[in-house]
């Protein structure tokens, strides 16, 4: 049996965070889409909640209707969630709540072209998470279907994607999240079906580009875009089917590839700086590659791989120069994100389907049982602060705005308050 984390005092964890970090911002951060502002799953706030139970530090609770594990996104003062229900989930959802009192705003009501396979617990139509761009969301589902609304519920434009190209063939449903990139609204649509990457025109909804992947049969991962200050130009990084991709995101020519990944990929990579880090799954190799290749790349473009440890279903962070990651199992592990060292490794206990977050000195891993681990960043030791339960089932990865950490259950979506929670 695995030791558990050791206690620290969290005044002195407060203490220590602060002076690691003088120059990080108090701003308040919107979340805008999968795994926040960054896409890799770590907010700049401070304040950030700590304790809660399902009778204190929270703000407010708000009901969800049908299922979802898409993650909610937050845009000043709105929350948008998508979820799925009905026969077949054709019955599709996009939901804003007031950010902060939990009250509905609106509600538009979508109709499914063609709902695939799903796992009845855990992914349904609504896997994958919407992204706005402070004007408009973008919600694309496991059925196919890509709508744009604007930030009062209204229709700007929407795309049957099964009805031009197929519709999705895989098991456990669609749950690539979308990327925006610039103008370009890009969906990895990889499946037992004809795959592709397909950019969209974000404003009319029109093609820009599409490149078949025929080559790729499977995958759950969302796509990643590494900015032309940290490369020599802009890449798209797409993981699936044996291998890792990059294209440049402004025409979808294809860059490098590196093999190696598993079979079926679901974790989505991170980028810090210079360095993509791409977890493959049991049995496999995580990746920490070097941005700026091109052609096929070889063992010189890549810093170190991790073969102990990996997960299935969630994805990794990266915070403070180390590499976290939790597996389906809750086992845990830290490494040296520079150099692949093991720095520790332990049981967290329960059942992991949501990918961790992290702010504030604080890395966030919550369970499928509805319990959040809070560990101190930053160190070279696994230092538990707090364990916490909502009693409510979580499949869906949490989100941080404005001072809280917004968690949804299978039901419902919970909105706890930090210490300056506007």
């Amino acid at each position: 049996m695995m030791p558990r984390c050791s206690h620290r005092r969290i005044r002195t964890l407060f203490l220590a965070v602060l002076i690691s970090a003088p120059g990080a911002s108090a701003r308040a951060e919107d979340w805008p889409g999968w795994r926040g502002p960054q896409r890799n799953g770590v907010s700049n706030e401070q304040r950030l909640p700590t304790h809660w139970s399902p009778t204190s530090g929270i703000r407010w609770k708000a009901p969800l209707p049908g299922s979802g594990i898409s993650n909610p996104i937050v845009s000043g003062d709105r929350v948008v969630c998508t979820s799925a229900d009905g026969v077949d989930q054709r019955d599709l959802h996009v939901i804003c709540l007031d950010r902060a009192t939990g009250v509905e705003r609106w509600h538009t009501r979508l109709w499914g072209t063609a709902p695939t396979l799903h796992h009845a617990t855990k992914s349904s139509m609504a896997s994958p998470s919407p992204v706005t761009d402070g004007d408009n969301v973008y919600a694309f589902f496991g059925s196919g279907d890509v709508f744009c609304l604007d930030m009062d519920g209204r229709f700007v434009w929407q795309r049957s994607l099964a009805e031009e190209y197929g519709p999705f063939e895989n098991r456990f449903a669609a749950s690539s999240s979308p990327l925006l990139f610039e103008d370009l609204l890009v969906l990895q649509c990889d499946h037992y079906g004809p795959s592709y990457l397909l950019a969209i025109d974000k404003h009319s909804g029109a093609n820009r580009w599409k490149v078949d992947r025929p080559e790729v049969w499977l995958s759950w991962c969302s796509p990643v875009a590494i900015p032309a200050a940290n490369a020599r130009e802009p890449e798209l990084i797409v993981c699936g089917s044996e291998k890792m991709d990059a294209f440049d995101p402004r025409s979808g020519e294809k860059l490098w590839t590196l093999s190696g990944m598993a079979r079926e990929c679901i974790p989505t990579p991170i980028v810090v700086d210079d360095m993509i880090y791409a977890t493959s799954g049991p049995g496999a190799a995580t990746y920490a590659v070097r941005s700026g290749g091109r052609g096929v790349l070889d063992a010189s473009q890549v810093a170190w791989t991790n073969t102990r440890g990996n997960p299935y279903v969630p994805s990794a962070i990266v915070v403070d120069g180390r590499f976290y990651v939790a597996d389906d199992n809750g086992i845990a592990g830290c490494l040296d994100a520079r150099t692949g060292k093991s720095l520790w490794r332990k049981r967290f206990g329960g059942a992991y389907t949501a990918s961790p977050v992290a702010g504030d000195g604080k890395i966030y891993f919550t369970n499928e049982s509805g319990e959040t681990l809070v560990l101190a960043a930053g160190t070279d030791r696994c230092e538990e602060i707090a364990r916490n339960t909502i009693g409510e089932p979580v499949y869906a990865s949490p989100a941080i705005s404005h001072g809280c950490l917004f968690l949804r259950s299978s039901t419902q979506l919970w909105c706890m308050e930090g210490a300056e929670s506007p």
